[in-house]
């Protein structure tokens, strides 16, 4: 099944109750085409949207339960209602030797794991550590209106060879971006299984439309 990562990162658009409405959208979409829409809310709003969506924290801190202030624990996250958690965002990166710790943390607690990647080498060295899903995303494209499906097709296509020749149990997700369905069919006929979308539907006037369309993509 394709997977279709809504970010909802903090933007003002996309909290409290505007990003429950968005998930109840996106819920009846999931359910009519078999697209499993995943959604990472602000930290807040874990709570709000985890009996709607699947849902995933946006970062994990790679420490133990305890004496920890200000961090974020995997096993915290997990009773709030998380599924999984990104690694590596571009606003949120980690140095390469330290991603293991991230990614087998997550593990210890059965939640998924998504790390970001911003070349299809550095997309390569992260599936080695053995995470669910590499999500590239050229550094450059993010946030912008050229998606990377058609500014740089061969990001995708590259990055799918090198992780299927590291490590065939992990998928290739793309973002950096997206925001039509033709992106995503695009990027599905690359070797991606799914795409990351955050600010094409934070930042649109009618994002309920945007998601069915891109989840409409990954289903043509």
């Amino acid at each position: 099944m394709s997977i279709f990562v809504i970010n909802l990162k903090l933007y003002e658009e996309t909290l409290g109750e505007n990003g429950r409405k968005l998930a109840e959208h996106a819920k009846k979409i999931s359910s009519r085409l078999g697209v499993n829409i995943v959604f990472a809310p602000a930290f807040t709003d874990i709570r709000l949207l985890s009996g709607l969506v699947p849902v995933i924290a946006q970062h994990i801190d790679a420490v133990e339960p305890g004496a920890q202030t200000g961090h974020i624990t995997a096993e915290a996250v997990k009773m709030a209602g998380v599924i999984g958690t990104m690694i590596n965002h571009s606003e949120k990166k980690i140095a390469l030797e330290e991603i293991e710790k991230y990614v087998l943390r997550a593990k210890k607690n059965d939640l998924m794991t998504i790390c970001c990647a911003d070349s299809p080498e550095s997309a390569a060295k992260i599936a080695k550590l053995s995470p669910d899903y590499v999500l590239i995303e050229p550094p450059e494209l993010i946030g912008s209106a050229n998606s990377v499906s058609k500014t740089k097709p061969y990001v995708i296509s590259r990055t799918a060879e090198l992780v299927k020749a590291v490590n065939q149990n992990v998928g290739v997700i793309c973002g950096a971006g997206v925001s039509t369905g033709e992106d995503a069919r695009i990027a599905k006929s690359l070797g991606a299984i799914g795409v990351a979308v955050a600010s094409a539907i934070a930042k649109s006037k009618t994002p309920e439309r945007v998601i069915e369309d891109i989840a409409n993509g990954l289903v043509t």
